[in-house]
């Protein structure tokens, strides 16, 4: 992967990591709102259950790659490349 494919990558996995965040929100405050949660046609029987191994993987791989990705630049006022090769 080249530079661009992987802050592309990483901002993909930020934005896998908020919609799994919003969508525990939604699902913890129906758990408390609805007094059948869990009976037929209801959020609790037929959803999801978040995930919470979802947004901590997707945000230690971001740490990662954002480290590795931090080190291929090398434009500087020394230096006329942008990437190292």
């Amino acid at each position: 992967m080249n530079v661009k494919e992987q802050i592309d990558y990483m901002i993909q996995s930020l934005q896998l990591a908020k919609s799994e965040i919003e969508y525990a929100e939604k699902y913890m405050n129906a758990k408390k709102e609805d007094k059948d949660f869990y009976q037929w046609n209801h959020m609790g029987y037929d959803a999801r259950q978040p995930n919470g191994t979802i947004i901590r993987e997707s945000l230690k791989m971001v740490g990662r790659l954002a480290n590795i990705t931090a080190g291929k630049v090398t434009l500087s006022s020394y230096s006329d490349k942008l990437f190292e090769e």
